[in-house]
Protein backbone atom coordinates (compact mmCIF):
# COMPACT_ATOMS: atom_id res chain seq x y z
CA UNK A 1 0.00 0.00 0.00
CA UNK A 2 1.52 3.28 -0.81
CA UNK A 3 1.27 6.45 0.76
CA UNK A 4 -1.04 9.06 -0.49
CA UNK A 5 0.30 12.50 -2.22
CA UNK A 6 -0.91 15.46 -3.72
CA UNK A 7 -3.09 14.99 -6.67
CA UNK A 8 -4.04 11.08 -6.56
CA UNK A 9 -7.76 10.13 -6.70
CA UNK A 10 -10.54 9.38 -4.05
CA UNK A 11 -13.53 7.49 -4.61
CA UNK A 12 -15.85 9.49 -2.47
CA UNK A 13 -18.91 6.67 -1.58
CA UNK A 14 -22.19 6.84 0.41
CA UNK A 15 -22.15 3.20 1.60
CA UNK A 16 -24.79 4.17 4.31
CA UNK A 17 -27.51 7.03 4.93
CA UNK A 18 -28.02 10.34 2.68
CA UNK A 19 -26.63 13.82 3.43
CA UNK A 20 -27.88 17.46 1.65
CA UNK A 21 -26.20 17.82 -1.59
CA UNK A 22 -25.00 20.89 -0.72
CA UNK A 23 -23.16 19.09 1.95
CA UNK A 24 -21.96 16.85 -0.48
CA UNK A 25 -20.79 19.63 -3.01
CA UNK A 26 -18.52 21.04 0.27
CA UNK A 27 -17.45 17.96 1.26
CA UNK A 28 -15.64 17.53 -2.12
CA UNK A 29 -14.19 21.20 -1.87
CA UNK A 30 -12.56 20.37 1.18
CA UNK A 31 -11.20 17.14 -0.09
CA UNK A 32 -10.05 19.14 -2.85
CA UNK A 33 -8.53 21.80 -0.13
CA UNK A 34 -6.59 19.12 0.86
CA UNK A 35 -4.75 18.13 -2.52
CA UNK A 36 -6.63 15.26 -3.56
CA UNK A 37 -8.82 15.10 -7.02
CA UNK A 38 -12.41 13.61 -6.05
CA UNK A 39 -14.86 10.83 -8.31
CA UNK A 40 -18.05 11.24 -6.70
CA UNK A 41 -20.85 8.44 -8.90
CA UNK A 42 -23.95 10.17 -10.71
CA UNK A 43 -26.04 9.21 -8.07
CA UNK A 44 -24.76 8.98 -4.98
CA UNK A 45 -27.67 10.61 -3.31
CA UNK A 46 -30.74 9.41 -4.50
CA UNK A 47 -32.28 8.57 -1.28
CA UNK A 48 -34.12 5.22 -0.74
CA UNK A 49 -36.32 5.68 3.01
CA UNK A 50 -33.44 5.35 5.20
CA UNK A 51 -30.57 5.29 2.70
CA UNK A 52 -28.75 6.91 0.42
CA UNK A 53 -29.30 4.80 -2.75
CA UNK A 54 -30.55 1.20 -2.91
CA UNK A 55 -28.85 -1.86 -1.97
CA UNK A 56 -27.48 -2.65 -5.42
CA UNK A 57 -26.49 1.05 -5.91
CA UNK A 58 -24.37 1.39 -3.56
CA UNK A 59 -22.46 -2.12 -3.88
CA UNK A 60 -22.19 -1.33 -7.26
CA UNK A 61 -20.52 2.06 -6.18
CA UNK A 62 -18.14 0.55 -3.37
CA UNK A 63 -17.42 -2.70 -5.77
CA UNK A 64 -16.52 0.01 -8.32
CA UNK A 65 -14.15 2.33 -5.86
CA UNK A 66 -12.59 -1.21 -4.62
CA UNK A 67 -11.73 -2.27 -7.93
CA UNK A 68 -10.71 0.62 -9.42
CA UNK A 69 -7.14 0.93 -10.55
CA UNK A 70 -6.77 4.30 -11.01
CA UNK A 71 -7.77 5.68 -7.12
CA UNK A 72 -5.85 5.50 -4.05
CA UNK A 73 -8.51 5.64 -1.83
CA UNK A 74 -11.88 5.25 -0.68
CA UNK A 75 -13.63 8.06 1.78
CA UNK A 76 -17.37 7.53 3.04
CA UNK A 77 -19.33 10.07 2.65
CA UNK A 78 -21.44 9.79 5.63
CA UNK A 79 -22.17 6.82 8.40
CA UNK A 80 -25.84 6.27 9.49
CA UNK A 81 -26.97 3.01 8.49
CA UNK A 82 -26.57 0.86 6.04
CA UNK A 83 -22.93 -0.88 5.38
CA UNK A 84 -23.68 -4.34 6.74
CA UNK A 85 -26.71 -4.63 3.89
CA UNK A 86 -23.72 -5.01 1.63
CA UNK A 87 -21.90 -7.28 3.47
CA UNK A 88 -23.60 -10.53 1.76
CA UNK A 89 -22.60 -9.22 -2.46
CA UNK A 90 -19.17 -8.10 -0.46
CA UNK A 91 -18.48 -11.68 0.60
CA UNK A 92 -18.81 -13.07 -3.07
CA UNK A 93 -16.57 -10.48 -4.21
CA UNK A 94 -12.70 -11.59 -5.62
CA UNK A 95 -10.27 -9.80 -3.65
CA UNK A 96 -8.15 -7.55 -5.94
CA UNK A 97 -4.60 -7.78 -6.05
CA UNK A 98 -4.21 -3.56 -5.35
CA UNK A 99 -4.31 -2.72 -1.54
CA UNK A 100 -6.00 0.82 -1.02
CA UNK A 101 -7.36 2.50 2.15
CA UNK A 102 -10.85 2.53 3.57
CA UNK A 103 -11.85 5.68 5.36
CA UNK A 104 -14.85 6.30 7.58
CA UNK A 105 -16.34 5.75 10.97
CA UNK A 106 -19.64 4.72 12.89
CA UNK A 107 -21.95 2.70 10.44
CA UNK A 108 -18.72 2.22 8.65
CA UNK A 109 -17.45 -0.39 11.02
CA UNK A 110 -19.14 -2.98 9.06
CA UNK A 111 -16.70 -2.20 6.07
CA UNK A 112 -13.64 -1.72 8.35
CA UNK A 113 -14.36 -5.43 9.64
CA UNK A 114 -14.78 -7.38 6.31
CA UNK A 115 -11.45 -5.65 5.50
CA UNK A 116 -9.50 -6.20 8.24
CA UNK A 117 -10.49 -9.85 8.52
CA UNK A 118 -11.49 -10.90 5.09
CA UNK A 119 -8.60 -9.20 2.66
CA UNK A 120 -6.58 -8.60 5.57
CA UNK A 121 -6.32 -5.13 4.45
CA UNK A 122 -5.36 -2.24 6.72
CA UNK A 123 -7.92 0.85 7.36
CA UNK A 124 -8.62 3.99 8.45
CA UNK A 125 -10.92 4.84 11.42
CA UNK A 126 -11.35 8.54 10.70
CA UNK A 127 -13.99 11.35 9.79
CA UNK A 128 -16.47 11.08 7.44
CA UNK A 129 -16.20 13.02 4.15
CA UNK A 130 -19.72 14.83 5.32
CA UNK A 131 -17.81 16.30 8.74
CA UNK A 132 -15.26 17.87 6.82
CA UNK A 133 -17.85 19.35 4.76
CA UNK A 134 -20.01 21.08 7.55
CA UNK A 135 -16.15 22.34 9.11
CA UNK A 136 -16.59 20.48 11.83
CA UNK A 137 -13.38 19.10 12.53
CA UNK A 138 -10.86 21.44 13.66
CA UNK A 139 -8.02 22.85 11.91
CA UNK A 140 -5.14 20.63 14.01
CA UNK A 141 -7.51 17.38 13.71
CA UNK A 142 -7.68 18.24 10.19
CA UNK A 143 -3.91 18.64 9.96
CA UNK A 144 -3.34 15.27 11.27
CA UNK A 145 -5.48 12.99 9.26
CA UNK A 146 -3.65 14.81 6.13
CA UNK A 147 -0.11 13.99 7.72
CA UNK A 148 -1.30 10.37 8.11
CA UNK A 149 -2.86 10.54 4.45
CA UNK A 150 0.63 11.56 2.97
CA UNK A 151 2.82 9.04 4.88
CA UNK A 152 4.46 12.41 6.60
CA UNK A 153 4.15 10.54 10.27
CA UNK A 154 5.01 6.82 10.18
CA UNK A 155 2.63 6.55 13.97
CA UNK A 156 -0.07 7.50 15.56
CA UNK A 157 0.42 8.03 19.49
CA UNK A 158 -2.20 8.38 21.81
CA UNK A 159 -0.14 9.56 24.96
CA UNK A 160 -3.05 9.86 27.85
CA UNK A 161 -4.55 6.09 28.02
CA UNK A 162 -6.30 5.82 31.64
CA UNK A 163 -6.03 2.41 32.94
CA UNK A 164 -9.56 1.23 34.41
CA UNK A 165 -8.72 -1.89 35.45
CA UNK A 166 -6.46 -3.71 37.26
CA UNK A 167 -5.27 -6.18 34.45
CA UNK A 168 -4.72 -2.79 33.04
CA UNK A 169 -2.57 -1.48 35.49
CA UNK A 170 -0.14 -4.85 35.47
CA UNK A 171 0.37 -3.95 31.59
CA UNK A 172 3.90 -3.32 30.85
CA UNK A 173 3.96 -3.42 27.42
CA UNK A 174 1.37 -5.11 25.03
CA UNK A 175 1.30 -5.70 21.11
CA UNK A 176 -1.13 -6.56 18.81
CA UNK A 177 -3.08 -5.03 15.93
CA UNK A 178 -6.44 -3.08 16.80
CA UNK A 179 -9.54 -4.26 14.98
CA UNK A 180 -13.18 -2.96 15.93
CA UNK A 181 -15.69 0.31 15.89
CA UNK A 182 -18.91 1.61 16.70
CA UNK A 183 -20.13 -1.30 19.63
CA UNK A 184 -23.58 -1.79 18.16
CA UNK A 185 -22.32 -2.13 14.20
CA UNK A 186 -19.47 -4.03 16.19
CA UNK A 187 -21.76 -6.57 17.80
CA UNK A 188 -24.16 -6.56 14.81
CA UNK A 189 -21.38 -8.99 13.07
CA UNK A 190 -21.81 -11.75 15.62
CA UNK A 191 -23.14 -14.86 13.96
CA UNK A 192 -23.01 -13.67 10.50
CA UNK A 193 -19.86 -15.18 8.20
CA UNK A 194 -18.27 -11.74 9.41
CA UNK A 195 -18.16 -12.00 12.98
CA UNK A 196 -16.01 -10.19 14.80
CA UNK A 197 -12.74 -12.27 15.62
CA UNK A 198 -10.78 -10.87 18.98
CA UNK A 199 -8.38 -13.69 19.61
CA UNK A 200 -5.10 -12.12 19.90
CA UNK A 201 -6.16 -8.39 19.18
CA UNK A 202 -6.82 -5.34 21.15
CA UNK A 203 -10.36 -4.58 20.75
CA UNK A 204 -11.68 -0.80 19.84
CA UNK A 205 -15.03 0.25 20.78
CA UNK A 206 -16.69 4.24 20.68
CA UNK A 207 -20.42 4.47 20.79
CA UNK A 208 -23.03 7.44 21.47
CA UNK A 209 -26.82 7.29 22.92
CA UNK A 210 -26.92 4.02 24.66
CA UNK A 211 -28.13 3.45 27.48
CA UNK A 212 -26.24 1.22 30.50
CA UNK A 213 -28.12 -1.62 29.97
CA UNK A 214 -27.62 -1.43 26.08
CA UNK A 215 -24.11 -1.91 26.13
CA UNK A 216 -24.40 -4.20 28.60
CA UNK A 217 -26.63 -6.61 26.45
CA UNK A 218 -23.78 -5.81 23.69
CA UNK A 219 -20.79 -7.19 25.82
CA UNK A 220 -22.64 -10.02 27.17
CA UNK A 221 -23.62 -11.41 23.73
CA UNK A 222 -19.77 -10.69 22.39
CA UNK A 223 -18.83 -12.47 25.00
CA UNK A 224 -21.54 -15.79 25.17
CA UNK A 225 -19.62 -15.43 21.51
CA UNK A 226 -16.68 -16.21 22.63
CA UNK A 227 -14.94 -13.03 21.39
CA UNK A 228 -13.10 -11.85 24.49
CA UNK A 229 -11.75 -15.16 25.10
CA UNK A 230 -8.11 -14.43 24.16
CA UNK A 231 -8.22 -10.64 23.56
CA UNK A 232 -5.01 -9.00 24.22
CA UNK A 233 -6.78 -5.43 25.74
CA UNK A 234 -9.78 -3.31 25.47
CA UNK A 235 -9.20 0.36 24.16
CA UNK A 236 -12.24 2.74 24.21
CA UNK A 237 -12.91 5.88 22.22
CA UNK A 238 -15.58 7.93 23.05
CA UNK A 239 -18.78 6.82 24.84
CA UNK A 240 -20.97 10.09 24.61
CA UNK A 241 -24.66 11.25 25.53
CA UNK A 242 -24.77 7.60 27.22
CA UNK A 243 -27.14 9.22 30.49
CA UNK A 244 -29.88 7.56 31.74
CA UNK A 245 -33.85 9.07 31.64
CA UNK A 246 -32.92 10.58 35.44
CA UNK A 247 -29.38 11.90 33.43
CA UNK A 248 -26.76 9.83 35.08
CA UNK A 249 -24.24 8.31 32.64
CA UNK A 250 -23.58 4.44 33.59
CA UNK A 251 -21.98 3.66 29.98
CA UNK A 252 -18.50 4.24 31.82
CA UNK A 253 -19.49 1.76 35.23
CA UNK A 254 -20.86 -0.83 33.02
CA UNK A 255 -17.59 -1.24 31.11
CA UNK A 256 -15.53 -1.46 33.74
CA UNK A 257 -17.04 -3.69 35.63
CA UNK A 258 -17.68 -6.16 32.75
CA UNK A 259 -13.80 -5.98 31.64
CA UNK A 260 -13.09 -6.33 35.76
CA UNK A 261 -14.99 -9.94 35.96
CA UNK A 262 -13.21 -10.76 32.91
CA UNK A 263 -9.53 -9.92 34.10
CA UNK A 264 -8.92 -8.28 30.96
CA UNK A 265 -6.76 -5.19 30.50
CA UNK A 266 -9.21 -2.33 29.62
CA UNK A 267 -7.93 1.63 28.81
CA UNK A 268 -10.07 4.85 27.94
CA UNK A 269 -8.55 7.90 25.65
CA UNK A 270 -8.19 7.05 22.05
CA UNK A 271 -9.58 10.52 20.80
CA UNK A 272 -12.30 9.40 18.68
CA UNK A 273 -15.58 8.44 18.01
CA UNK A 274 -18.38 10.62 17.58
CA UNK A 275 -17.65 13.97 19.72
CA UNK A 276 -15.89 16.49 18.20
CA UNK A 277 -12.16 15.29 17.92
CA UNK A 278 -11.86 12.54 15.73
CA UNK A 279 -8.45 11.54 15.12
CA UNK A 280 -6.77 8.75 12.56
CA UNK A 281 -6.94 5.38 14.39
CA UNK A 282 -5.45 2.59 11.85
CA UNK A 283 -6.82 -0.42 12.21
CA UNK A 284 -5.41 -3.91 10.88
CA UNK A 285 -1.90 -2.68 11.31
CA UNK A 286 0.82 -3.03 14.73
CA UNK A 287 0.25 -1.23 17.79
CA UNK A 288 1.86 -1.58 21.08
CA UNK A 289 0.77 -0.27 24.40
CA UNK A 290 3.17 0.72 26.57
CA UNK A 291 3.68 3.36 30.28
CA UNK A 292 3.19 6.55 29.01
CA UNK A 293 6.53 8.76 28.80
CA UNK A 294 4.73 11.56 29.54
CA UNK A 295 2.58 10.57 32.74
CA UNK A 296 4.30 7.02 34.27
CA UNK A 297 0.20 6.73 35.98
CA UNK A 298 -0.77 6.58 32.35
CA UNK A 299 -0.26 4.26 29.50
CA UNK A 300 0.29 4.99 25.44
CA UNK A 301 -0.79 3.62 22.50
CA UNK A 302 1.24 3.65 19.58
CA UNK A 303 -0.24 2.54 16.10
CA UNK A 304 1.89 1.88 13.19
CA UNK A 305 1.32 3.55 9.31
CA UNK A 306 0.26 0.58 6.57
CA UNK A 307 2.77 2.61 4.87
CA UNK A 308 5.99 1.79 7.32
CA UNK A 309 5.00 -1.91 8.13
CA UNK A 310 7.44 -3.06 5.93
CA UNK A 311 10.70 -1.26 7.08
CA UNK A 312 12.53 -1.73 9.96
CA UNK A 313 12.02 0.04 13.35
CA UNK A 314 14.65 0.33 16.27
Amino acid sequence: MSKLKPGDLIDVIAPGSATEPETLKKSVGALESMGFRVRVSKDILKPDLFLSNSDQYRFHDLKRALLAKDSQAIWCLRGGYGSMRLLPALNKLKKPNHKKLLIGLSDISSLHLFLNQKWNWPTLHGPLVDRLGLGLLSIENQAEVRKVLYGEIAEVVFDRLTPLTAAARKVKKLEGSVIGGNLMVITSSLGTPNQVRGDGKILFFEEMSERGYRIDRCLQQMKQAGVFRKVKAVVLGDFIKCEEPNGIDLSWQTLIQFFEELHIPLFKGIETGHAPIQRPLFLNTPSKISKSVIDQSQFQMVVYSPYEILKPRK
